[in-house]
């Protein structure tokens, strides 16, 4: 993949970008966004997101949009947030490299606690990983997970080589919304009630 390519494709929409790196899953996929924040509670339109990153890897920053967003040769982490006051807040955290992408969906309900996730990790090998995990009140969590051929979303068993990549498999949890790294630019102060 040349680097012209792979910059456009760090600064497409979600949808642009999960259908030219992966067209099979791309309408699922964003219709699987938009069923999450539905079950969120929130309606999310694509282009009111608010748009950070932290590609330039000295820290996170908010951008007018994601062509804005500077390129990555080596790892490349974009998060979406559509939140609005005493209302849920659903996050959609998109990680592009040269062997894997991943998406990581949040749910914060009101109070700003985690309530679930959805998580998609998938390499360039042609087998992904993906697993959903509810967290009730008492912070008690359930986890369904598998993996699965990028070819044709069937479930498989654990393929030879997912040990190598473990740690970049695993999601990042934020228990609470204060906990996401670019909580500061989110709120432009801490609210109590997060």
């Amino acid at each position: 993949m040349t680097y012209a390519l792979k910059n456009l494709l760090r600064i497409a929409w979600i949808p642009i970008l999960l259908l030219l790196t992966y067209p099979v899953h791309a309408n699922a996929s964003v219709n699987n966004f938009i069923v999450f924040a539905q079950t969120c509670g929130v309606t999310a339109v694509i282009a009111s997101a608010r748009v950070f990153s932290d590609n330039d890897k000295k820290q996170w920053r908010e951008y007018a949009n994601p062509k804005e967003v500077p390129g990555n040769a080596q790892w490349s982490e974009t998060a979406y947030v559509w939140a609005k006051p005493n209302s849920p807040v659903v996050m959609d955290v998109e990680g592009l490299g040269e062997d894997f992408g991943d998406s990581a969906y949040y749910c914060f309900d009101t109070s700003g606690r985690l309530s679930s996730i959805e998580h998609e990790f998938r390499t360039a090998w042609d087998w992904g990983f993906t697993e959903q995990r509810q967290f009730d009140s008492a912070g008690k969590e359930t986890t369904k997970s598998h993996f699965f051929s990028t070819k044709d979303r069937k479930e498989i068993p654990r393929p030879q080589g997912a040990n190598d990549v473990r740690e970049a498999m695993t999601v990042k949890v934020y228990k609470r919304l204060s906990d996401v790294p670019f909580f500061s630019l989110l709120t432009g102060s801490t609210p109590s009630k997060w």
